[in-house]
Formats: structure tokens, sequence, C-alpha cells
């Protein structure tokens, strides 16, 4: 990777573990389901002016969603695109706005990284996906991480914490059911496609939620509001566009490497701007669930091999 890519990732891990931050601020004042609503509406009026430029530049009538032609039909790209717009942008976008009314931002950018765990766990239970031991291995040291970064807010009663947590848990299950998905049957087709078509549909199923769920505006801070701009133009927006650029100049393996750089930002904008508290919990945690990925991924193995 070279040294302007390698700076992309780490930009887009910055702007992805600041989102954390973004909604763990607006989320008590809009709530979760304006949050996430106000979000996919605002990202995907971001990409629209992008999209339509793409697509006028390569002429409507022409214009082919895949890179394999014939590959698909346009309409079983757009279905399987507005499937992956409801799993992996509408459900799991709900759930973190209502983890941050409960847990640190630090807490939940951790508990994202056990995204590829999870990738891994449902590509082998329903994608016939097949693991290898080293990373039954990984699988196990990440969950047993997850477990220690969240021993101090189990309890036996289902408080606010308990409720997050399980929330986030889910949202990351989808993501790594959504990741397998799209390998299954969107394989090909351009990356600005899946992104903005993703956040077209799961904003048009949220438009019609948002008219009821809006809390008064006159209750919501200009501060608030400017964490939900950033977090919808900045860490939804532009993001996907940038993650998107990874990974057809550097590769998906590459861009995947930014999951283990947004816990280091989310902890730090936690810390700094929210004052939320360091423990040794935490910092286990990390190591475990982070060294989980590595080996479950593969990537350990890679750069092990290639020395």
């Amino acid at each position: 990777m070279k040294p302007s890519q390698f700076l992309e990732l780490v930009i887009l891990a910055a702007i992805w573990g600041a989102s954390f931050m973004f909604m763990r601020v607006a989320a008590p004042e809009f709530g979760a389901t304006a949050l996430a609503s106000y979000r996919m509406v605002f990202a995907a009026l971001t990409l629209f002016p992008i999209l339509l430029y793409y697509i006028i530049k390569n002429n409507w009538h022409t214009l082919n969603l895949t890179l394999e032609p014939n590959a698909k039909t346009s309409q079983q790209v757009i279905g399987h695109i507005f499937v992956l717009g409801i799993t992996n942008s509408a459900i799991p976008m709900f759930l973190f706005a209502y983890a941050a009314t409960n847990l640190d931002a630090g807490f939940s950018s951790i508990m994202n990284a056990t995204t590829p765990l999870w990738g891994a766990v449902i590509g082998a239970l329903l994608f016939n996906s097949k693991l290898s031991r080293l990373a039954v291995f990984g699988l196990l040291l990440g969950f047993i991480g997850v477990f220690v970064l969240s021993i101090d807010k189990l309890s036996w009663q289902f408080t606010g914490q308990v409720k997050g947590i399980l929330a986030v848990i889910c949202a990351t299950s989808l993501y790594g059911l959504s990741a397998n998905y799209s390998k299954r049957h969107l394989t090909g087709v351009k990356p600005l496609f899946i992104a903005s078509g993703s956040l077209f549909g799961s904003a048009l199923l949220m438009l019609p939620i948002l008219i009821y769920t809006t809390p008064a505006l006159s209750t919501i801070s200009s501060f608030a509001w400017l964490m939900l701009i950033s977090l919808s133009v900045v860490s939804t927006g532009i993001a996907y566009i940038l993650y998107y650029r990874i990974i057809e100049h550097s590769g998906p393996t590459n861009a995947m490497t930014v999951t283990f750089l947004i816990p280091i930002f989310g902890v730090f904008f936690g810390y700094v701007f929210l004052n939320e508290q360091l423990n040794s919990n935490i910092l286990w945690g990390v190591l475990l669930v982070l060294t989980g990925v590595l080996l479950t991924t593969g990537l350990l193995k890679k750069r092990n091999t290639s020395v």
C-alpha cells in the first residue's frame, strides 16, 4: 500500500471513529429512530449529486450497473441493493443510534470491530464458507474479548446498558450478514451503486417514519444538529465514497484493515471530548478482539508468511 493510500485509510478510520462520538452527543436529543432516519436521508442527499454526475457522464441509456456484462439484470441488482439497504444501513444505523443513548462512544467503536468475526460465523453457517482451525481460535478469542469488554456492564437485570450491548451485537451481526450477502449477490456491481443505492433504499424506507418520530425542533440544540450533519454528511456519505475508493485502489483486504484503526480513534475521541473513562477491561478487550479479528480474517497469517 502506498503512503497516500495508507493516509486515506487513516482518514477513513478517523471519520468512522468520530461517528460514535457524533451519535453519543446527538442521540439523547433526537432519539434513536429520528437520528437514524435523518442520518440516512442526509447521507443519501450527499451521494445523490455524485451519482447523478456519474450517470450523466456515462450516458444513462448505455449505463450498465455491473462491471461484468450480462452478469445480472438491472432489476436483480436493484433488488439485492435494496435488501442490502435494509440489512446494512437502515436496521444497523437504528441499532447503533439506540446504543448511543446508553453506551460510551469508545465502547461502541470497539464492539464495532467484531464485524469481521460475525461475517466469518455467518459465512460458515449460512453461506458454506470454510473456517480454518486458526480462524475458529480467532473467533473464540474475539468473543472472549467482547465478554471482557462488557463484564462491568452486564447485569441480570435488563438495564439500558445491557440493551445497548445487545443492540450493537445485532448491528454488527447484520453487517456480517450483509458482507456475505453482497459477496454472493453483488460481486461485479460498481461500488458507487452499492453505496448510494443502499443508502437511497434505506432513506426511502425511513422517510415516512421520520415524519412521525422527529421531536419538536425547538427542543434540539444547534450543537446536536451539527453532530447530526457531521454524522450524516462526513461519517456516512463521504466515508462511503472514501471506503469504496480504497477498495478500488488498494483492494478489499487492505480496506478491511480500517476495522483495526476505528477503535483507536473512537476511544481517543470519547476520552478527549466526552471525558469517557478508560480501564483495564477496555485495554484487554481491545487486544483480544483485534487479535481475534486478525486471526479470523487471516491477515495475521498472511503477514507472517510474507516476511
